[in-house]
């Protein structure tokens, strides 16, 4: 989903949760990058697709189709790891 094509409540949480999920899945490419922020942004892109099942919000065309309802956004991260780090757990 596009910023310009938000018009109601639901299509800015299905918005903003594609963009949480976006930094998420570019900070778990990195080979480095701060643990905190990185758990934090995990959390509250959970959140979200939590919010968006609870309230029955479809994710279709967007990064949560692939984890509401399948995987949690940590299991989703997994694949974006780079091949040599092994430090893929969330703390």
């Amino acid at each position: 989903m596009r910023k310009c094509d938000v018009r109601s409540p639901e299509d800015a949480l299905v918005y903003i949760t594609d963009c949480c999920l976006a930094t998420v899945s570019r900070m778990a490419m990195k080979k480095s990058r701060p643990k905190g922020e990185f758990t934090r942004q995990i959390s509250i892109a959970q959140q979200a697709c939590d919010w968006m099942q609870y309230m029955g919000i479809d994710p279709k065309g967007t990064r949560a189709e692939d984890i509401i309802g399948r995987r949690t956004v940590h299991e989703w991260t997994k694949p974006f790891f780079p091949n040599n780090t092994t430090d893929n757990q969330q703390s």
